[in-house]
């Protein structure tokens, strides 16, 4: 007996329904996953990045240093410094606070590797 193209039609969309039921109940599934592992890793979600031109204040500040152990690292005279390096390979005059500079630490190879890029893109 030869089916009809309507009992075809049905087979075909019953078929595509529990396709896509399966689909999303897997995604569902992965999602709850993903969230669970993130809850007991402890890592929480990074905060969005500030746009450069947003993090530009409209007055250019002096430079202040925050804290006082932030004092003892960072001069007022090294800030003024790289404040200067900076607005001059960014060719820009005004506009531009340096609010905080901090000594990182890193290995030896991390050190390597960051001067090797920037040698690399001069």
């Amino acid at each position: 007996m030869q089916e009809s193209f309507l009992d075809k039609l049905g087979m075909g969309l019953t078929t595509t329904a529990i396709g896509l039921f399966v689909v999303f109940l897997g995604l569902i599934i992965l999602i709850g996953m993903i969230y669970v592992m993130t809850s007991i890793t402890g890592r929480k979600k990074k905060e969005p990045a500030v746009s450069a031109a947003s993090a530009v204040p409209e007055t250019a500040e002096p430079a202040a240093v925050e804290d006082a152990e932030d004092a003892d690292e960072s001069d007022e005279s090294v800030i003024a410094a790289i404040t200067a390096a900076i607005a001059c390979v960014w060719e820009q005059n005004e506009g531009f606070v340096v609010r905080r500079v901090r000594r990182v630490s890193a290995p030896s190879w991390q050190r390597a590797a960051r001067e090797e890029q920037i040698l690399t893109r001069m």
